[in-house]
């Protein structure tokens, strides 16, 4: 009687006999690794991520247990759970202080110096159209926040607050943050499309965050978003929505304009799995005719677009634009979903060839034990539960763009044996091909969890799925405590990365430019752009300089022969504070007349203080 009269009690008393232990477990494991992780590398704010890491796990615990009473994790619940772990991971492996808007030493190097130093520049420089270019950088030729990688998402926001926002200030550590938040929460609800079981959700949200492929590219901030990868995978699965066509399309518009303000490489990947999705729903579901995929496709496409034309990444004509590195020199090669490139502690690495870094596809011991269950059941019984013909479209782009990441080049460790390198104007737009591995990527570790999921009871695939975290973990927890260090420089000053000289804000006073003599376009550079565009950007001035991912070549060519006349004719201004490289001094001081050079922090800064002649080199270059 009581079970008829109370039956959704009774359901979860089972459910929370049957879950709430291998839960409990797996919540264990996950806070133990973190204090593992803590006690070697504790940081700069060990009280506060100690702190963020006890949240998060009373997060998952408060989660699991309401999971546990409902029987089922899903939705909203199933993204809290994934979103807990993806924030736990970042508390434990970088650490809060690298989230601190204010701090930014540790910025202060390779990827993450060009991101900051062209938000610093951009923020501090008057509104151009389209919005994101930035004539300032790279002067008189310009560039855009889409070329510097500074996120234009982000950058475009915070830009009409720069002025209420403190000094210095930087995103790159919240971005961080949130994208691996996000990575846990969209890949909690990507596992639930094959189970709602709180520790299979859990398991699979752990093994999407702890993926190897995701932790190698913490040095370059953008493309740490692979959820909008996950993202797209989701949609892909989603039932077809019973309100129309603008309830299938707005979501993929509204993703398509994010990942084109983020990434161009996530655009085309998200395109690419949305156009999979869109085959499906016509092919396969029967939701709608294929005129009205075509158009869904063609409004995301468009939204693209235009965000990159916002972005000012559209700002180079193909023609005019940077490159030089043939197409399949950063492809990927033939090992690499098993290649840990130094990153394992279990299998050994392979030496690949030049700029095949760029296709890492590690999977882990983890998830190639999982793949390895999913063969042998391949072989046993001829199928792969949970794969079915809908999955048709999906592997189909999945392998055509695995194809792609190889760029004509088929390598198998150090020896090519198959394909070479050429020159591409279209192709070079997207030169590191090897990136292109990433949908396949995730379709792989899908699969596997998927077929865990279907295949086997809920307890035993759970069980599997935990064995094979734990075994992710310890394959890579080299490798985390390698990338936890990174917390150590929060606030640790880089050497050379500023300009300390005092002499430097007085030469700067009442100048409009800081130009490189030469700059890095035009021969070997006077000095390192980084401590020099964090000058300019301080002191409002334009810099002929950067770090660029692309630059128009024509203009910045016929820019380089207005600097070389006038080390002939001396057609210097008032309004340049000029760094002098070795090589062009003592030209400069022979058509420099009425010049006062002074060597700050070792480079040689020079000004003039004649008044400067009608025009100048802006009004040279053809705009």
């Amino acid at each position: 009687m009581n079970g008829l009269l109370n039956p959704p009690l009774d359901r979860a008393a089972v459910a929370l006999r049957g879950d709430g232990a291998p839960y409990a477990l797996l919540c264990t494991l996950l806070a133990a690794d973190a204090a593992g992780v803590l006690v070697k590398v504790p940081g700069a704010s060990h009280a506060a991520d100690v702190a963020a890491i006890a949240v998060a796990l009373l997060a998952l615990a408060a989660l699991g247990w309401i999971a546990a009473r409902r029987g089922a994790a899903g939705g909203t619940l199933a993204f809290g759970i994934g979103a807990a772990t993806g924030f736990l991971f970042f508390a434990r492996t970088l650490g809060l202080a690298l989230a601190d808007p204010t701090a930014i030493d540790w910025l202060m190097l390779q990827d993450w110096a060009q991101h900051y130093s062209g938000w610093a520049m951009f923020r501090h420089t008057p509104w151009a159209w389209p919005p994101g270019k930035m004539p300032e950088v790279w002067y008189p030729v310009g560039t855009s926040i889409a070329f510097t990688d500074s996120l234009p998402l982000v950058a475009l926001a915070l830009k009409p607050f720069s002025a209420w926002l403190p000094e210095p200030f930087q995103y790159i550590g919240l971005w961080m943050l949130a994208s691996f938040t996000l990575q846990g929460g969209v890949g909690a609800l990507v596992v639930t499309r094959f189970s709602t079981k709180p520790t299979i959700v859990l398991a699979g949200a752990a093994l999407f965050v702890f993926a190897p492929v995701l932790l190698y590219r913490i040095g370059h901030d953008t493309l740490t978003a692979h959820w909008l990868l996950l993202a797209a995978l989701l949609l892909y699965f989603r039932s077809a929505p019973s309100k129309g066509f603008v309830a299938e399309a707005w979501p993929w518009w509204l993703l398509a304009t994010v990942a084109a303000l983020v990434h161009p490489y996530l655009t085309a990947m998200f395109l690419a799995v949305e156009a999979a999705a869109l085959v499906k729903r016509t092919r396969f579901d029967r939701a709608y005719p294929l005129r009205t995929a075509a158009a869904i496709f063609g409004v995301s496409a468009a939204l693209a677009l235009v965000a990159w034309w916002l972005a000012g990444a559209l700002s180079i004509r193909m023609a005019d634009s940077s490159g030089g590195v043939p197409f399949g020199r950063y492809s990927m090669n033939l090992l690499a979903f098993v290649d840990p490139m130094y990153l394992s502690s279990l299998l050994p690495t392979e030496k690949v060839l030049q700029g095949q870094s760029e296709g890492f596809a590690y999977l882990g011991a983890g998830m190639l034990a999982l793949l390895a269950v999913v063969a042998v059941n391949l072989v046993r019984e001829r199928r792969v539960c949970g794969v079915g013909r809908d999955w048709l479209p999906l592997l189909a782009v999945a392998a055509a763009l695995l194809a792609f990441a190889t760029g004509c080049v088929l390598a198998i460790g150090p020896w090519q044996i198959a394909g070479t390198e050429f020159p591409s104007r279209l192709l070079g737009a997207f030169r590191a091909s090897g990136r292109f591995v990433w949908i396949a990527y995730y379709v792989l570790m899908l699969i596997a969890i998927a077929h865990v999921a279907r295949r086997f009871g809920p307890m035993l695939a759970s069980t599997l799925l935990t064995a094979a975290l734990i075994v992710q973990m310890v394959d890579l927890s080299a490798a985390h405590e390698r990338s936890a260090q990174k917390r150590l420089k929060a606030n640790v000053p880089t050497a050379g990365t500023a300009l300390e000289d005092p002499r430097w804000d007085a030469l700067a006073a009442g100048r409009r430019h800081l130009t490189l003599l030469p700059p890095p376009a035009c021969g070997v550079e006077a000095a390192p752009y980084l401590p020099m565009q964090l000058f300019a950007a301080r002191h409002g001035l334009t810099f002929n300089s950067g770090f660029v991912a692309r630059w128009n070549q024509r203009k910045t060519a016929e820019y380089c022969k207005v600097l070389g006349r006038q080390l002939a004719d001396g057609a210097w201004t008032s309004d340049d504070l000029y760094v002098v490289g070795a090589a062009w001094k003592a030209r400069f001081d022979a058509s420099a007349r009425g010049a006062r050079c002074e060597t700050l922090d070792g480079y040689e800064a020079c000004v003039i203080d004649a008044p400067p002649p009608a025009g100048g080199i802006a009004s040279r270059i053809a705009r």
